[in-house]
Formats: C-alpha cells, structure tokens, sequence
C-alpha cells in the first residue's frame, strides 16, 4: 500500500515538472527566440519520421484511387460497347430497309430516286400587279436554275421559276391564279391538285369529292407528282371546308405555310432523277 502512494506521489511530481516545463518552453518560445535554433532542428528531425509514418496511408490511399479508376473505365467501356452494339444494330436494320425499298421499287417499277440540290436566293423584285402573284430573284442559269424549279421559305412552298436569265429568274407564287401544286393530304394521304387563288394568299383544292375525307385542320403537302416539288414539303393546312351539293363537290380552302410579305431568303430546288 505505502509502495502504491509513493509511486502515485512520484507520477504527480512528474507530471507537475513536466507542466511546468512545457509552460516554460511555450513562454521562452513565443517571447524570445532563444529555442529558434532547437526548433529547426528538431524539425529536421521529426520530418522525416513523419514522412515515413504517413507512406503506409499515401500508398493505400493511391492504390485506392488505381482501382477506381480502373472500376470507372471499365464501366464506360461496358457503357460504350452496349451504344456500339445498338449502333450495329440500328445500322443494319436501315441497310435492311433499304434493299426492302429498293426491292418494292423493282417490283412496283416505282420511279428513280430523286436528289434534291438547293440553291440559295434573295428576292430583288416583286411585280407591284395585284393580278400577277411574282417576284424576281438573284439566281439563274449561271447558278444552275432552270425553267419550272421549285421554291421554298423557310415555311413552305414559295412558288416555281417561270423565266429564267443567266444571273435572275421570274418566280410565280403558289397563290397566283396561273399556278397549281400536286399535293396531298398527310392525315388521309389522299391527292389533289392545290391552286392559288390571287391576292388574297389561300389556295383551293381542286375537283374534291363531296364524300372526301378532308377536314379542318388537316396538313396538306407536296406530293411528289409533276417533278417540280419532291414529296412532303409543306404547302399549308385546310382551314375551310364549304359542300357544294350542285355540282357535287367540296370546297376546300387552305391556308399556305409560305410567307411571300415576309422577304425572307428562299431556295431553288435543282432536282435530278438517279438510279443507284
């Protein structure tokens, strides 16, 4: 027992010398610059035992990070091999729908394939005649236009050349009374013949039947037939149907898509019939 408080009182002892020197060393430290020397060097020597020391967690911590990474890019490569593989497969399902088109175009004796090439143009005349829908522009046979190439806004069907000179040529507009689209309606694909009506902008859909389905509200596009327009360019939407039980037809107004008070850029179709 006598032993145990001796060892008590002689840890106490040390614990309060200790205390007091480290208070000592913290005050003669921040006060003078008397241990400035002994703290360089035991900093010299701590360093490189605090370096060793801290290897076994930098080296777990980078082989960590390997392994990630290594996780990360084996994930995108199983990402990328999938989009590959959809890829292929998408790929081969249009090679596949090709051959089945061009086989049905052998069989129907369907016409060669159209390509369209555009050429740019800008307006620099409009006839001022109430009762010619024209306008003149920039392009001619110099740019490659020609008689009866198709013209579009941005919006739709414009109208086609009428007249062509070696840098101009006369545009009549869809809505002008001497000008007719084959068209068709996109709902019921039915076709038709779409004419201008004159000033007022709206076209008409010719000989319609009273018992057509056509309806308010219904897309009307080219139909591809007549060689000036490839199929499926916007041409304008019914807005008015009006019976006609007389003569046993429908009246079928459409509203075109084509803004010619817009003067926006327009562009000539050169189309060429191309087997492959």
């Amino acid at each position: 027992m006598a032993l145990r408080t001796a060892h008590t009182i002689q840890s106490t002892y040390l614990f309060l010398a200790l205390f007091i020197c480290a208070t000592l060393l913290l005050a003669v430290s921040s006060n003078t610059r008397y241990l400035a020397t002994v703290e360089i060097g035991l900093r010299f020597i701590v360093q490189p035992i605090t370096y060793i020391a801290n290897l076994p967690h930098k080296a777990t911590e980078q082989i960590g990070y390997y392994f990630d990474s290594v996780a990360e890019l084996q994930l995108r490569n199983d990402e990328l091999e999938l989009n590959l593989s959809q890829l292929s497969a998408t790929t081969a399902e249009l090679d596949q729908a090709k051959a089945t088109i061009a086989q049905l175009q052998t069989v129907l004796g369907a016409s060669a394939p159209i390509q369209a090439q555009h050429v740019l143009a800008e307006i620099v005349y409009v006839n001022p005649s109430r009762q010619r829908q024209e306008v003149t522009i920039n392009v001619g046979l110099n740019q490659g236009v020609t008689d009866d190439n198709g013209v579009l806004d941005p919006w739709g069907v414009f109208g086609q050349t009428v007249e062509v000179f070696p840098n101009s040529s006369r545009v009549l507009l869809a809505n002008d009374e001497r000008h007719a689209t084959p068209v068709l309606v996109k709902r019921t694909r039915r076709y038709f013949v779409a004419s201008g009506n004159g000033p007022n902008e709206l076209l008409t859909l010719d000989n319609v039947n009273l018992s057509a389905d056509v309806q308010i509200g219904d897309e009307v596009v080219t139909s591809g037939l007549g060689g000036i327009f490839p199929e499926g360019l916007n041409v304008g939407v019914i807005v008015a149907t009006n019976d006609i039980v007389a003569e046993s037809i429908k009246h079928v107004t459409v509203a075109p898509h084509a803004r010619p008070d817009a003067k926006s850029y327009l562009r000539v179709i050169v189309m060429d019939s191309v087997r492959e």
